[in-house]
């Protein structure tokens, strides 16, 4: 099997999802990732959205010959603040809900929580997840979460980790390229490290953190991007070459240069072929063709 190529259409956000849809399958993509829209499904709040309106939004994505195949849910369901946790585990009810309506599989998330106070967020975590997986299990669905800068935990190995003992088998581990520089080693050792544990990808391309410099200087921003591919520092062949005999969900995550959205899911989605090539095809265009 090959992977399936997934879009997460954020640089048309502004514009109705029907145009979303619409520029998925024009530009050759597999499906959507439904990321975070305030008119939707928000991060960090409830869904916008009345009962009945995410069947519409799934007719909508058919329509334009394309399917919603993950749902993005990011809540502070790791706060070390308790009321704010329990407000966060009610939205990521809502969002689970809205997903089952979708008639998707797959949920994403991030662990967010707190870097300078790690272990009262870790326990945050687990309390909510041990509230939501449950439900989770209930419906039958997938939960992915990535280690996040800026999260309690921002590397594989301790994310991983974290998972293991938690021992619950809807939960795995979401890989997301355009955060490499800060999740620990190299490309290569990043999914050795995750092996067979990791069936979700985000692509997109970053700078090296040390490359942007911000003045006055702020040692507590986690600066990274969302580029296209081949735009960033990251080391493309390593990534194909570490990605081999991968099968799982890839998807698209830009977030820059809104105006040139089209452009950028057509480039990206040709990058994503040759990245996913077998290693003697030379014929894809590589990234930044």
């Amino acid at each position: 099997m090959s992977p399936r190529i997934l879009l997460d259409p954020a640089l048309l956000a502004d514009r109705p999802l029907r145009e979303a849809f619409e520029a998925t399958a024009e530009t050759g993509y597999d499906g959507v990732e439904l990321g975070n829209r305030p008119d939707i499904i928000p991060a960090y709040g409830p869904i916008s959205l009345g009962t009945g309106d995410f069947k519409a939004l799934r007719a909508d994505a058919r329509r334009a010959g394309t399917e919603i195949r993950s749902v993005a849910v990011i809540q502070s369901w790791a706060s070390p603040d308790e009321d704010q946790r329990a407000q966060a585990v009610q939205w990521f009810r809502e969002g689970i809900e809205a997903t089952v309506e979708l008639g998707v599989g797959r949920v994403n998330s991030e662990l967010t929580g707190d870097p300078a106070r790690p272990e009262a967020s870790r326990q945050a975590w687990l309390r909510s997840v041990a509230e939501l997986l449950p439900v989770i299990e209930r419906h039958g669905l997938e939960l992915r979460v990535e280690p996040h800068p800026g999260d309690f935990i921002e590397t594989t190995g301790a994310a991983l980790d974290l998972f293991a003992e938690v021992g619950h088998p809807a939960l795995g581990y979401l890989h997301c390229l355009p955060h490499s520089f800060y999740l620990g080693g190299t490309i290569t050792e990043q999914f050795a490290r995750a092996g067979a544990r990791v069936d979700h990808l985000h692509i997109a391309d970053s700078f090296r953190p040390e490359r942007t410099i911000l003045n006055p200087p702020n040692p507590d921003i986690r600066v990274h991007q969302h580029f296209d591919v081949g735009w960033g520092e990251l080391d493309w062949r390593e990534a194909r070459t570490a990605l081999s005999g991968f099968d799982g969900l890839a998807s698209v995550q830009v977030y820059f240069w809104n105006e040139r959205a089209r452009a950028s899911f057509a480039a990206n989605r040709a990058a994503a072929a040759w990245l996913f090539a077998a290693p003697d095809v030379s014929s894809q265009p590589g990234p930044g063709a």
